[in-house]
């Protein structure tokens, strides 16, 4: 039986607009602790862009420790995360599923975009949730150890 994305998601996410500073971002996600990534909403809650746990801790490491040490950072790259004070200059394209979609869909998409989560939009595109790796892991421990019983 295929298993779809309402059933393993969780309802929460953490939202911000576009105009939100980047401060409040990292504070909205590290007060929440349960999700990590960021949906970037319009005022009508549809998802406009996502921010990564990678992409906060690149603009942490240039914006607050002052450092560029790592290889996937480029100069143009450096110079554009020490002048971001937003959530929209941080912000990527959004990539999404919706409640009806398979599992396997945001397995997908999960493993081609190397995320842990992946917002749930409504037929709208407003955000209902999130599906993460432990839901859908956890289900599969789960199953499998139901069945050896």
């Amino acid at each position: 039986m295929t298993k779809k994305v309402h059933e393993l998601m969780i309802d929460k996410s953490v939202t911000v607009s576009e105009d939100e500073e980047i401060f409040e971002v990292a504070n909205k996600v590290t007060k929440d602790c349960e999700t990590l990534l960021v949906c970037v909403v319009d005022k009508e809650n549809k998802l406009i862009g996502m921010i990564t746990p990678k992409e906060l801790l690149k603009a942490a490491e240039v914006g607050e420790y002052g450092n560029v040490s790592h290889p996937f950072f480029s100069g143009r790259e450096a110079l554009h995360l020490l002048t971001s004070d937003h959530a929209r200059d941080i912000m990527s394209a959004p990539i999404s599923v919706k409640p009806d979609d398979e599992v396997q869909m945001a397995i997908d998409l999960m493993l081609g975009s190397n995320l842990y989560e992946v917002p749930v939009v409504d037929k709208d595109n407003k955000v209902v949730g999130e599906i993460n790796f432990l839901g859908i892991i956890s289900h599969s421990v789960w199953k499998g150890s139901a069945d050896r019983e």
